[in-house]
């Protein structure tokens, strides 16, 4: 009875902290006024985390708040066509939730004095748009295997067919698999149509040398270590620079180091799917 008790007053407290956050940004799609604005600055970054390598494509907007209390910046990531269509100093419409917009819910005033609520969107996209950035493909992974399990054991349990409890270990133990091979480091897409070649800078070298290394787990060491690459250059019949990421084996491209200059080839249509030259990637066969 305790422990149900305490359970639904920690809901609560969750729903209330959370719930001006979801609605504020619901009402910025509803109620927010449309202002100017404009491209302040573009980056491409790259991030590794527990052996899983991400790059965000991102872009900083300026604006003055319409009550005349100054100038600000917010960040917005951004898939890579978006990125690219977007230009330094280019202007933008935005939609800006004013104060007196806000909703009337507990902890909404003071989160809006301490600058904790979301209060502006470019003017195209939704609260529900900017979600997709969250929906990472370890994310879809998960979610799919999830799905398929229960899918199986429900039908199963349906069809009354012997042997469920086997069924639901096997689920199980093909979930724990799956969730391994998100995890394992792989080679990039390999250039294939419209090849082109070029020359960059290398931006950033991050190093893979533990495999399922976590929060919860101190992993393996790497029979192979991995190097994260990420190289910036001008495509062919481009003026802004692109950032590619390669991951290939560790010290197979002697004298490579950060803004040094390294060639590469590159899909015309995807220039971010790029190799680097003269590197190997046998680190999936060796760490396996």
């Amino acid at each position: 009875m305790v422990r149900g008790a305490l359970a639904i007053l920690l809901l609560a407290v969750i729903g209330v902290i959370t719930l001006p956050f979801i609605v504020s940004n619901l009402y910025i799609d509803q109620r927010g006024v449309t202002i100017p604005g404009h491209v302040y600055f573009k980056r491409e970054t790259v991030s590794l985390r527990d052996s899983t390598m991400t790059r965000t494509p991102e872009v900083t907007i300026e604006y003055s708040k319409p009550d005349g209390t100054g100038v600000t910046f917010f960040d917005v990531p951004m898939t890579d066509a978006e990125y690219d269509s977007m230009h330094v100093s280019q202007p933008v419409s935005l939609h800006y939730l004013r104060p007196e917009d806000l909703p009337d819910l507990p902890l909404v005033k003071s989160l809006r004095r301490a600058q904790l609520l979301p209060t502006v969107h470019l003017a195209n996209k939704t609260t529900f748009s900017t979600l997709q950035f969250l929906w990472t493909p370890r994310a879809g992974i998960v979610t799919e295997v999830i799905a398929g399990m229960a899918v199986l054991l429900l039908l199963w349990r349906i069809a009354h067919v012997p042997g469920f409890t086997w069924a639901v270990a096997a689920c199980i133990l093909s979930g724990v698999i799956a969730l391994i091979i998100a995890d394992f480091p792989r080679p990039m897409p390999a250039p294939a149509a419209q090849v082109r070649r070029a020359t960059g800078q290398v931006k950033s070298i991050q190093r893979i040398t533990r495999l399922f290394d976590g929060r919860r787990s101190r992993g393996i060491d790497a029979e192979q270590p991995i190097q994260v690459v990420g190289v910036e250059f001008v495509p062919e019949g481009r003026t802004e620079a692109v950032l590619a990421v390669d991951l290939i084996d560790a010290k197979s491209v002697p004298g490579l180091h950060e803004k040094g200059s390294v060639g590469l080839t590159y899909e015309s249509a995807s220039p971010r799917t790029a190799y680097v030259d003269g590197a190997t990637r046998n680190f999936v066969s060796r760490n396996i």
